[in-house]
């Protein structure tokens, strides 16, 4: 069950944001004090949002926010208290036997069970991905089944491309990669990205405080115009390694 009432901001307080105060102490603190990146994270989220980072998210998502991979609806919760309606999924929620990293924790707001798939029925509303997980596909399939069906926003919180979030794919569709390192380099554990066009183009980003070791921020995307006007294509064999 979502936390209780309790918990809620009062009346007139749009700045309650525990995340945001706990990464205040811990950075006053020497060495972090006695709270830990891993225990700051699993009672929160990867991410910190901040005023200005719900408020771009708020100001693109006219018709609300779906959020997959919610994990403890600590992001929906704030867009909610803000004033956005918010629907949120995650394959395994937070206080969930399956959930990896929130097994113990109470969700911040209700999280439906729900993997990419879930998002093809929303393209009204603005598609939030907060760390979405490295080297899993699922991010990248979200993308292109959001963009499948009509979808106009994206707002990612995350790594750059290389990163801890999100795979190459992901990263070629949002159009963060400047050229294949697979074929460039010659690099074998990597996918080759040639023949994967970008979506997606960047409109805005926003700095975020971060959990120590982390270098993550909020970027906004809209969807790329007419294929003739702004498709971009890899071109395979531009560097040195293994070409097609």
């Amino acid at each position: 069950m979502p936390r209780s009432s309790e918990d809620a901001p009062s009346e007139g307080d749009p700045g309650w944001n525990p995340a945001l105060d706990l990464y205040r102490r811990m950075m006053a603190e020497p060495g972090g004090g006695e709270h830990t990146v891993e225990a700051a994270i699993a009672g929160h989220s990867f991410a910190i949002p901040t005023a200005s980072a719900l408020g771009a998210i708020a100001q693109v998502s006219p018709s609300g926010v779906v959020e997959l991979g919610a994990g403890t609806g600590y992001w929906a919760r704030l867009l909610s208290d803000a004033g956005v309606d918010v629907l949120a999924f995650d394959v395994a929620p937070a206080n969930t036997p399956e959930s990896r990293w929130f097994d113990s924790t109470e969700p911040w707001y209700p999280v439906s069970v729900g993997d990419e798939a879930s998002v093809a029925a929303h393209p009204d509303r603005t598609l939030l991905l907060v760390w979405p997980t490295r080297d899993e596909t699922w991010p990248a399939d979200a993308l292109d089944l959001f963009h499948e069906a009509g979808g106009s926003t994206v707002v990612y919180v995350g790594e750059p491309a290389g990163g801890r979030t999100g795979d190459d794919r992901f990263h070629a569709r949002l159009g963060n990669h400047d050229h294949c390192h697979a074929c460039a380099y010659g690099v074998v554990t990597v996918p080759c990205i040639c023949d994967i066009e970008p979506q997606w183009e960047r409109q805005r980003s926003v700095d975020l405080p971060r959990w120590p070791g982390h270098d993550d921020d909020l970027y906004v995307y809209v969807r790329r115009g007419a294929p003739s006007t702004t498709r971009r294509r890899w071109r395979p064999g531009r560097g040195r390694g293994r070409g097609r």
